[in-house]
């Protein structure tokens, strides 16, 4: 990304978008103009000023207020550019794009659309806003960026992604999942939704932001908090109260209230905007509503030292980069990783071989009840560029996709991409963004390089896991805009897509699948780097440097596991990257972040888990403008993971309870030749939501470990075996066969069962006898750091009875 933005900040006149706009300077950004979305006149001219053109009640503007915009260009000295707001939410959907504008449901309820069914995006009030920025690109060609103050609204959020990503600007919304991210603040108020009552009010309020509250729309709320400045502390701890007793959210995300800034921090606000209390009309609405109407308003410059202009940077809080969890595993894997010899002390034989492959033109498919697996595509020409390999792949998979699986590529949610070289990255991922085109929601994805481990002549393979039920029964999250939060998804890939395994009901268990995760900081989206003292050894500050990396990827997994409700993770990869001296090592410190993730503390809360806070569901905004359904970002429903109370545990002989005794998720350490953007290490996890899961405890046999976890009743189940060292190749396939076999009965699987195999293995093999899912790589290890030939992950779904 680039480090220094040119920056067109969206403002509503609200808090958020000017707090946005203060992290974006922070940031090393340039604001170079502001853009803002206004109402029509109203037709009837007697109607000025009774409040009804000021409020437009939009599912995506905030326009109360919005005749004291111009004034923003005064006390900010930056160029500020209006646009009316034409049309009104055709588009509905909570994931918005030009591709679902009005969509029909064919026979397997997938949406679809062709060139005539978008004609009515024009008429959509989000594509106002792609008139007035495209305006303010021609007016300033260096503009590559815009920013939002989204924080949990996904409504709002995925329509700014759409129209920028549309116009070429880099999305930014670094308030994106605020609340939920570590605060250094020693208040301790809580309030709903995890909010801290010293949380990012608290913060605004450290820079000086004057907000003032125009409008009420909520329990607790009243006419008479009007013009009151919801930055100050006493009237925090008045919002904090009355949401607490009546719900919703301290930050008015629900539209419990609105506001607009009057003042802020010198060096960003000039000045600010006056307005008499003659000038303020207050409107009453329905239900308890009221808002402020303006008459009139000036603004005001102020005199500020050079001190003043940039004392406001010093008092921003910029959210710490790890949470407290991950600060005490990064602290626990130095500690720990002390009494681990440096990397470069264990001399290893570089494997340097490609796989002997007999039908890698022949993809293997599995189909399940919910899922169908489609492994091992490679290009018909294996001798063509890769380029035109993953063309070719393309054409094959919509081949079979339509004529074998009869599903649409609207239905991958997961896919697979495996390449000779990272080099080849930016081609293949042209022609696998062909492949979906406008819709708003790319499946999950891992990308890995697998060097010369790949069959001869073959630069990329590609395997996707397709949902057979239809849409409803899918929830994606897909953040592209930049933040603190995680890293966004620029790219065709969505960060998770879960499948429920019932697509009536929406508390229904759930399989979620999560996008790899490389150490990326968010706000920046370059790989973490760690400072370490110059008198310590070049390996040492590169094994230092490998746990920080470790650890932040890991919690990027968690961030999104959460935000996607997952309360356990069925199993996890650490795909990591290794010279032929230090794989063991990485190995080691990869399965000791996984093991102390999950260890319990005192109170018997893992590492990893945090204190269940109340979600206060819908308030009257969402039920008054989404009839009843939330336009803020799912999840977080469940605030632990891992989640014991989800799990009972099954010993070798009969059923039992967990009890309190830590159990840790199956995982693997998968050694590649390369990870996207040089990085050392990728989490992938598999995790489930609202279900509860038959943990079945690992057993060891002939050298094989075998670990199982089954979701509610058997209705789906993986299992993760770990085949030993093996002294012959020959021996691979028996003792594959062995452990399965011996896992189906473990789990009570009829022998008939023919579920998807997922190998990872740096033995030469044939892919057509072992009719699976095929990870060629350099070397595997298992969660006590000790190598395997080979690891295996199986997915059995129950069949449908009679």
């Amino acid at each position: 990304m680039n480090p220094n933005l040119q920056v067109i900040g969206l403002i509503s006149g609200g808090k958020d978008s000017f707090f946005s706009l203060l992290h974006c300077q922070a940031n090393g950004h340039r604001i170079i103009a502001l853009a803002n979305l206004y109402p029509p006149p109203p037709p009837d001219p007697t109607t000025t000023n009774d409040g009804d053109a000021d409020d437009l009640e939009s599912f995506m503007y905030q326009t109360v207020g919005h005749n004291l915009i111009p004034l923003y260009a005064d006390i900010i000295s930056l160029p500020l550019y209006r646009q009316e707001i034409r049309g009104t939410a055709v588009n509905r959907a909570k994931e918005y794009s030009t591709f679902l504008a009005t969509t029909n449901d064919d026979d397997h309820g997938t949406a679809t659309a062709s060139d005539g069914d978008v004609k009515g995006v024009g008429d959509d009030e989000t594509e106002s806003m792609t008139t007035l920025l495209q305006r303010i690109v021609a007016e300033h060609p260096e503009a590559n960026a815009v920013c939002a103050g989204a924080i949990l609204s996904s409504y709002q959020r995925t329509r700014v992604e759409s129209v920028a990503r549309r116009l070429r600007l880099v999305p930014v919304a670094y308030l994106w999942q605020y609340p939920e991210l570590p605060t250094t603040t020693t208040t301790t108020t809580p309030g709903p939704r995890g909010e801290e009552e010293g949380g990012l009010l608290e913060d605004m309020a450290a820079v000086g932001m004057d907000a003032r509250i125009v409008k009420v729309a909520s329990g607790g709320l009243e006419e008479g908090w009007l013009w009151e400045n919801v930055c100050a502390e006493v009237t925090r701890r008045r919002v904090a109260k009355a949401m607490r007793r009546f719900g919703g959210s301290v930050l008015g995300e629900g539209g419990e209230f609105e506001t607009v800034v009057v003042g802020g921090p010198a060096g960003f606000f000039k000045g600010g905007i006056e307005v008499g209390v003659e000038e303020r009309q207050v409107v009453r609405g329905g239900g308890g509503e009221a808002s402020l109407s303006f008459t009139g308003g000036r603004s005001v410059q102020r005199k500020s030292s050079r001190a003043d202009d940039a004392g406001w940077l010093d008092k921003l809080r910029i959210p710490n980069r790890l949470d407290e969890a991950f600060e005490k595993l990064l602290e626990t894997l130095d500690h720990e990783g002390n009494h681990t010899p440096a990397l470069g002390s264990r001399p290893t034989v570089e494997k340097n071989r490609s796989m002997q492959c007999t039908s890698v033109d022949k993809p293997h498919i599995c189909t399940g009840r919910w899922t169908t697996h489609i492994s091992n595509l490679a290009a018909s020409h294996a001798k063509d560029s890769t380029q035109a390999q993953m063309e070719d792949i393309m054409r094959i998979l919509g081949a079979l996709l339509e004529h074998e699986v009869h599903r649409s590529q609207a239905d991958i949610v997961f896919t697979t991409i495996l390449l000779r070289s990272m080099d080849d990255f930016q081609a293949v991922n042209q022609k696998y963004a062909e492949l979906f085109g406008t819709r708003p929601n790319p499946p999950a994805r891992v990308t890995v390089a697998c060097g010369n481990m790949l069959p001869l002549e073959v630069n990329v393979m590609v395997s996707v896991v397709v949902a057979l039920g239809p849409d409803v029964a899918r929830q994606h999250l897909h953040v592209q805009s930049i933040s603190y939060w995680a890293p966004a998804n620029i790219g065709p890939y969505s960060q998770a897509t879960s499948v429920r395994l019932d697509s009536d009901d929406d508390d229904a268990p759930a399989v979620v699948y999560v996008a790899g995760q490389i150490p990326l900081v968010p706000s920046s989206m370059e790989v973490v780097t760690r400072t370490r003292p110059s008198e310590e050894s070049q390996s040492e500050q590169d094994v230092a440097s490998f746990r920080l990396q470790t650890t932040l990827a890991l919690q990027h997994l968690w961030r999104i596991g959460k935000a996607m409700d997952v309360a356990w993770w069925v199993g996890a990869l650490a795909f990591v990257v290794a010279g032929k001296d230090d794989i063991k090592d990485k190995a080691s410190i990869a399965a000791l972040a996984w093991r102390k993730i999950h260890v319990p503390d005192r109170d018997g809360r893992p590492m990893g888990g945090s204190t269940p806070t109340d979600d206060t569901g819908f308030d009257v905004w969402n039920e008054r403008c989404m009839e009843g359904r939330s336009t803020l970002t799912t999840g977080h429903k469940n605030k632990v993971l891992p989640d014991i109370s989800c799990l009972s545990v099954v010993p070798d002989e009969g059923a039992g309870s967990l009890n309190g005794h830590s159990v840790v998720p199956p995982f693997f350490t998968i050694e590649v030749a390369q990870l996207p953007r040089s990085s050392q290490i990728e989490w992938q996890g598999l995790g489930v939501s609202r279900a509860a899961v038959s943990f079945f405890e690992p057993i060891q046999e002939h050298g094989n470990s075998i670990t199982a976890c089954s979701m509610v009743s058997n209705e789906k189940t993986f299992g993760f075996i770990g085949i030993g060292l093996l002294s012959m190749e020959d021996q691979m396939y028996n003792q594959i066969d062995a452990a399965i076999s011996r896992l189906l009965q473990r789990c009570r699987i009829p022998g008939t069962a023919d579920g998807h195999r997922t190998i990872y293995t740096s033995h030469e093999i044939d892919m057509d006898r072992l009719r699976a899912q095929v990870i060629p790589c350099r070397s595997v290890w298992d969660i006590q750091g000790e190598e395997l030939s080979a690891a295996i992950v199986v997915e059995y779904e129950r069949e449908v009875d009679g």
